[in-house]
């Protein structure tokens, strides 16, 4: 059997995809001319090379067909604007040399605490006007950052900060004739404190974007509060707060107990517990016994200085009492001037006596007239009672 001829072996090569084809813009008076890429057989297999030559050889030869098919005018465009780039970026370059020898050296970016976001810290070199990094910042260029973090002072009005800074070179002919015309007067302010303040303040909802109920900004009333002046939940919590620092009687007694040295002092048990008690009670009795003593002599000798009138009653019992007549009726009488008078007059001759009986005087006569004048006061006492 005769052999057949071998055929060639048919080679399947894999196309590689063609990038869409862009256009150069040219004048309007001539065409457009499409530009295409190098022919894919010419870098086939060179792209997945690694080796430096390899690639070079493929941006040539995509430069040169990118090149090709060209005008020289635009050629000339293209070196122009690569001649601009370059001037642009050597001044920026010198810009950033010249602002680099006026950095003062104690700028510190602030340290950032632990949780919290960078973006809610103003950059410092940004706040200097020397920050090159931009959008790449991972710091807030907001030069108002600082003020959003702090809050808004109740001490302060904020109306008046906006007054400080509106002056007369930034008003426009609209705020002028608001200004001029006597419409566009303010009204009379007053230096009382709004009360939506006060109760904004006390309940936490005060803030840089709180308005007051009363106009706004156009409220009269003062929006800040005076020196010095306590709110109601902060006094609250201060006297919570001083609640919570005082200390008990028991805490302070244990305080005060180790305070003492304890090596000169006896320690307590049961045993001279109950003798301590039962000589304090011995002497109780007896300093009670004393001051009975000397108030029984003195009532005795008809005194009453020193007394009281629980005294005066427990040592004669009768003597609040009234006549049998007004016993039973059980009628009370108006105290009577005279009585006080006589009963003051006896006590005096009772002393008397006893003092002439203590220099050894004669008392017959003197028992004579103490008898008259015994039965006169009867008699006295007698009209009075009547």
């Amino acid at each position: 059997m005769p052999d057949r001829p071998r055929s060639s072996p048919t080679w399947y090569v894999t196309p590689i995809p063609i990038p869409i084809q862009f256009q150069i813009p040219n004048s309007s008076s001539s065409p457009q001319k499409v530009l295409t890429p190098p022919c894919p057989t010419q870098t086939f297999g060179m792209k997945n090379k690694k080796g430096g030559k390899g690639q070079q050889k493929v941006a040539l030869l995509q430069q040169q067909a990118a090149q090709k098919g060209r005008t020289e005018e635009a050629k000339e465009k293209d070196r122009q604007k690569a001649a601009l780039a370059a001037k642009k970026a050597a001044d920026a370059q010198k810009k950033d040399e010249l602002a680099n020898l006026f950095i003062p050296i104690d700028i510190v970016q602030p340290k950032v605490p632990f949780g919290v976001d960078p973006k809610t810290v103003l950059c410092a070199f940004h706040k200097a006007g020397r920050c090159q990094k931009g959008t790449k910042c991972k710091f807030s260029h907001d030069l108002n950052q600082d003020r959003k973090q702090q809050k808004a002072s109740i001490y302060a009005d904020q109306r008046d900060e906006n007054k400080e800074t509106d002056t007369m070179d930034k008003w426009n002919d609209e705020k002028l004739q608001q200004v001029v015309s006597k419409k566009g007067n303010p009204l009379a302010t007053t230096d009382i404190v709004c009360k939506h303040f006060i109760d904004a303040v006390e309940t936490g909802r005060y803030g840089w974007f709180w308005e007051c109920p009363d106009g706004g900004d156009a409220c009269k009333y003062r929006h800040a509060l005076p020196p010095g002046f306590v709110l109601k939940s902060q006094r609250k919590k201060e006297e919570e707060d001083s609640k919570r620092k005082e200390i008990t009687l028991e805490d302070f007694i244990e305080v005060e107990r180790h305070k003492l040295d304890q090596s000169k002092l006896t320690p307590i048990t049961k045993e001279s517990f109950a003798e301590w008690k039962k000589n304090r009670v011995s002497k109780k009795e007896a300093e009670a016994e004393l001051v009975r003593a000397a108030k029984s002599t003195t009532f005795a000798q008809g005194k009453a200085t020193g007394m009281s009138g629980r005294d005066l009653f427990s040592f004669n019992p009768d003597l609040g009492m009234d006549s049998e007549d007004e016993e039973e009726d059980g009628e009370e009488e108006d105290w009577d001037i005279t009585l006080l008078r006589i009963r003051r007059e006896r006590e005096d001759r009772l002393e008397e006596m006893e003092r002439i009986r203590r220099m050894g005087g004669d008392f017959e006569q003197m028992d004579i007239k103490e008898e008259n004048e015994d039965g006169d006061a009867a008699k006295e006492d007698e009209k009075a009672e009547t």
